[in-house]
Protein backbone atom coordinates (compact mmCIF):
# COMPACT_ATOMS: atom_id res chain seq x y z
CA UNK A 1 0.00 0.00 0.00
CA UNK A 2 1.28 3.19 -0.47
CA UNK A 3 0.51 6.42 0.82
CA UNK A 4 1.02 10.01 0.62
CA UNK A 5 3.96 11.63 2.38
CA UNK A 6 2.67 13.78 5.28
CA UNK A 7 3.81 14.74 8.69
CA UNK A 8 1.04 13.68 10.72
CA UNK A 9 2.52 11.63 13.52
CA UNK A 10 6.18 9.82 14.49
CA UNK A 11 5.80 7.07 11.96
CA UNK A 12 4.97 9.70 8.73
CA UNK A 13 7.47 11.83 10.00
CA UNK A 14 10.37 8.83 10.67
CA UNK A 15 9.04 7.33 6.84
CA UNK A 16 9.82 11.19 5.49
CA UNK A 17 13.10 10.71 6.63
CA UNK A 18 13.91 7.65 5.67
CA UNK A 19 13.47 9.18 1.99
CA UNK A 20 14.73 12.70 2.29
CA UNK A 21 17.53 13.12 4.70
CA UNK A 22 17.55 16.91 5.17
CA UNK A 23 13.73 17.02 5.05
CA UNK A 24 12.81 20.50 6.75
CA UNK A 25 10.72 19.07 9.65
CA UNK A 26 12.32 21.33 11.60
CA UNK A 27 9.50 23.32 11.17
CA UNK A 28 6.60 21.07 10.99
CA UNK A 29 4.04 23.53 9.35
CA UNK A 30 6.39 24.34 6.57
CA UNK A 31 7.38 20.85 5.73
CA UNK A 32 3.41 19.88 5.99
CA UNK A 33 2.73 22.82 3.28
CA UNK A 34 5.60 21.70 1.57
CA UNK A 35 4.27 17.88 1.35
CA UNK A 36 0.56 18.86 0.33
CA UNK A 37 1.45 21.62 -1.97
CA UNK A 38 3.49 18.72 -4.00
CA UNK A 39 1.00 16.29 -3.61
CA UNK A 40 -1.31 18.79 -4.84
CA UNK A 41 0.62 19.51 -8.09
CA UNK A 42 1.08 15.77 -8.62
CA UNK A 43 -2.81 15.24 -8.87
CA UNK A 44 -3.47 18.22 -11.05
CA UNK A 45 -0.64 17.44 -13.59
CA UNK A 46 -1.65 13.39 -13.37
CA UNK A 47 -4.35 11.92 -15.58
CA UNK A 48 -7.56 11.95 -14.82
CA UNK A 49 -8.28 8.14 -12.45
CA UNK A 50 -10.93 6.12 -14.04
CA UNK A 51 -14.27 5.84 -12.52
CA UNK A 52 -14.50 4.67 -8.78
CA UNK A 53 -17.69 2.46 -8.92
CA UNK A 54 -20.61 3.03 -6.32
CA UNK A 55 -18.91 1.63 -2.77
CA UNK A 56 -15.68 0.91 -4.23
CA UNK A 57 -12.96 2.10 -2.41
CA UNK A 58 -10.68 5.21 -3.87
CA UNK A 59 -7.71 3.42 -4.84
CA UNK A 60 -4.13 4.63 -3.27
CA UNK A 61 -1.59 6.90 -5.34
CA UNK A 62 -0.23 4.63 -7.72
CA UNK A 63 3.95 4.67 -6.45
CA UNK A 64 5.59 7.08 -8.98
CA UNK A 65 2.82 9.39 -7.70
CA UNK A 66 4.31 9.42 -4.43
CA UNK A 67 7.81 9.50 -5.58
CA UNK A 68 6.65 12.93 -7.69
CA UNK A 69 4.97 13.74 -4.26
CA UNK A 70 8.59 13.37 -3.12
CA UNK A 71 10.90 14.55 -5.66
CA UNK A 72 8.47 17.94 -6.10
CA UNK A 73 8.57 18.70 -2.30
CA UNK A 74 12.34 18.54 -2.11
CA UNK A 75 12.35 20.84 -5.50
CA UNK A 76 9.86 23.38 -3.88
CA UNK A 77 12.09 22.77 -0.55
CA UNK A 78 15.33 23.87 -2.35
CA UNK A 79 13.61 26.60 -4.75
CA UNK A 80 12.75 28.61 -0.95
CA UNK A 81 16.42 27.86 -0.16
CA UNK A 82 18.29 29.43 -3.39
CA UNK A 83 19.61 32.61 -3.05
CA UNK A 84 19.38 35.49 -5.26
CA UNK A 85 22.25 34.30 -7.38
CA UNK A 86 20.61 30.92 -7.77
CA UNK A 87 23.28 29.18 -5.45
CA UNK A 88 22.59 26.22 -3.92
CA UNK A 89 24.74 24.82 -1.08
CA UNK A 90 28.10 25.69 1.05
CA UNK A 91 29.55 28.87 -0.20
CA UNK A 92 28.39 29.08 -3.17
CA UNK A 93 30.28 26.45 -4.73
CA UNK A 94 27.36 25.27 -7.32
CA UNK A 95 24.39 26.58 -8.90
CA UNK A 96 21.24 24.85 -9.58
CA UNK A 97 17.67 26.46 -10.23
CA UNK A 98 14.71 24.09 -9.53
CA UNK A 99 11.99 24.20 -11.44
CA UNK A 100 8.36 23.78 -10.33
CA UNK A 101 7.26 20.20 -12.17
CA UNK A 102 10.64 19.58 -13.80
CA UNK A 103 10.46 16.87 -17.03
CA UNK A 104 11.80 14.15 -14.98
CA UNK A 105 8.78 14.63 -12.75
CA UNK A 106 6.26 15.29 -15.30
CA UNK A 107 7.20 11.91 -16.74
CA UNK A 108 7.71 10.01 -13.38
CA UNK A 109 3.79 11.04 -13.22
CA UNK A 110 2.65 10.44 -16.69
CA UNK A 111 5.55 7.74 -18.72
CA UNK A 112 5.78 8.15 -21.65
CA UNK A 113 4.30 4.40 -23.28
CA UNK A 114 4.14 5.59 -27.03
CA UNK A 115 0.55 3.80 -26.89
CA UNK A 116 -2.24 5.74 -27.89
CA UNK A 117 -4.56 6.62 -24.99
CA UNK A 118 -8.38 7.38 -26.00
CA UNK A 119 -10.94 8.67 -23.13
Amino acid sequence: MTTWYTVDDADAQARLLDAWDDAPIENLEVCGMILDAAREQVITYAPAPAPVEDGQPVPDPPSRYVLAQLQQAKNLWNAGRVSTGGEVGVDGQYTFTPRPLDKTIRQIIRPVDRKPHAL
